[in-house]
């Protein structure tokens, strides 16, 4: 935003010194080719009457005052008498006579006329500013003849470009002075909206104790920073009650659901073998619905406490987690292969790895016949951590797998008991930590689930005990 602001200064201060100096410099400029002929008339005046007495007498003008004027403005002097033969002429002080009487400005002024403007000498092969004046004979003698200044085009051009580079110096000592102001001007402005990032930053990373102090400003951002404690307050206040909910739901489902099943495993030695079917049914659907309130209780339980972040070893829990499945596995006479690096850190939510990793696993194994291999997998890449939980289950159409993470979808063909949950905690938990969840083809048949944690260069640093 400050970027912006200073840009927005600088492109109307730009438009504004354009608008002001251009039709400036170009005035200037028409005046400075005024003012410059304005003085060859004077001087050309001026000589006029200073050599008016020696050429009515045919004598040789005066020399020193004419030659000193030249030398000193670099101007070009001829007189000439009313055939146009120079009498004198700075540029060729000892040479032969010229006959100027073919320069157009020579005749209008022997004609009795003053001359002056600009135009191209093929002579010297650039442009002129001349003035040319008659010298008056008196009495029957008419025009005894003629005095011309020039100056080459180039010195006007010189005083021109002189003024337009002090017009662009200006110009930039004025954007530069805005510059400056625009950005202390767009400081002030953004330090309050700076502060509201900061802290809105904070709360997203689950610090919900950031609040921004109230400070004078501008109205609106005054009443966006009360907006913002407000909000921020609601969130911490909602969220503590849901942890709240999901405390005394994780204490009011679970054990009432855990108390019924026993009693019904205890009454199913007791009833009649026809009746067992039934008990064994609603059994089995006891444990369906304590899964399906483990998986939501997951669920809330993360969203509620989202935000906490650790350093964690996620081959170690791998390992870890492989052992603890070792015996479930045999008993379905499959197995389980854990294939990791020695460490592979990464930063991820509070206890999101091992849920990850028995998720993927339950579902895999699910999936499984007698027999199969379910392969555990972790790469520690660049940037990232990747887990691969592979099966050699049936696999899913692309569509499917799409829809798997979707919370209660269960492809048709899956075997009963499931909750439709497991794949939807996987990419909950893994894009809490900033990570992503996937399913793709296995080489061979089957699925590998895949799941990507920001990796960490090192291990979490240990507080020495005291």
């Amino acid at each position: 935003m400050t970027r912006r602001l200073i840009v927005t200064y600088f492109t109307i201060t730009a438009f504004a010194l354009a608008s002001l100096a251009i039709p400036l410099g170009v005035t200037f400029a028409h005046r400075e080719k005024d003012r410059l002929l304005f003085a060859i008339e004077r001087d050309a005046d001026a000589m006029a009457l200073a050599v008016q007495p020696s050429v009515m007498k045919g004598t040789p003008p005066p020399r020193t005052a004419i030659f000193t004027y030249a030398a000193r403005t670099g101007g070009h002097v001829i007189v000439v008498d009313n055939e146009g033969i120079a009498l004198l002429d700075t540029d060729n002080p000892n040479g032969p006579a010229v006959n100027y009487s073919s320069r157009p400005e020579i005749q209008q002024a022997l004609a009795g006329a003053r001359a002056e403007g600009t135009r191209h000498s093929s002579t010297l092969g650039t442009g002129l500013i001349y003035s040319a004046v008659p010298i008056a004979g008196g009495g029957t003698v008419g025009i005894a003849g003629a005095v011309r200044i020039t100056y080459q085009s180039a010195t006007l051009n010189a005083r021109v470009r002189r003024m337009w580079s002090q017009l662009a110096l200006l110009c930039l000592v004025v954007l530069g002075v805005v510059m400056a102001v625009g950005w202390l001007l767009a400081r002030g402005v953004t330090r309050p909206v700076r502060r509201l990032e900061e802290a809105a930053n904070r709360v997203a990373r689950g610090d919900l104790t950031t609040r921004v102090p109230e400070q004078r400003g501008p109205p609106e951002l005054e009443h966006l920073v009360l907006a913002f404690n407000r909000m921020a307050s609601e969130i911490s206040r909602l969220l503590d009650a849901q942890r709240q909910f999901v405390a005394d739901a994780s204490h009011q489902l679970r054990t009432p659901l855990t108390a019924l099943r026993l009693r019904l495993e205890n009454l199913d030695a007791r009833v009649d073998p026809s009746e067992r079917p039934a008990v064994e049914a609603v059994i089995t659907d006891l444990t369906r619905l304590s899964h399906l309130v483990d998986g939501l209780l997951v669920l809330a339980r993360d969203d509620a406490t989202g935000g906490t972040y650790e350093v964690v070893d996620v081959a170690g829990v791998a390992r870890a987690r492989g052992e603890a499945w070792h015996d479930a596995v045999a008993e379905r006479e499959m197995q389980l292969i854990v294939e990791a690096p020695a460490v592979a850190w990464a930063t991820v939510t509070s206890g999101a790895v091992e849920q990850l990793v028995d998720n993927l696993v339950d579902n895999a194994l699910s999936v499984s016949q007698p027999g199969d291999t379910v392969t555990v997998r972790v790469a520690a890449l660049d940037s990232r951590v990747e887990l691969h939980v592979l099966d050699q289950g049936p696999g899913l159409a692309p569509g499917a797998r799409t829809r798997a993470f979707d919370r209660f979808w269960r492809a048709p063909d899956a075997p009963p008991g499931g909750s439709g949950l497991g794949l939807s905690i996987v990419r909950r938990l893994a894009e809490a930590s900033g990570g992503t969840a996937r399913l793709e083809d296995r080489t061979g048949g089957g699925i590998d689930a895949v799941v990507t944690l920001p990796a960490t260069r090192s291990a979490p640093a240990v507080t020495p005990s005291t």
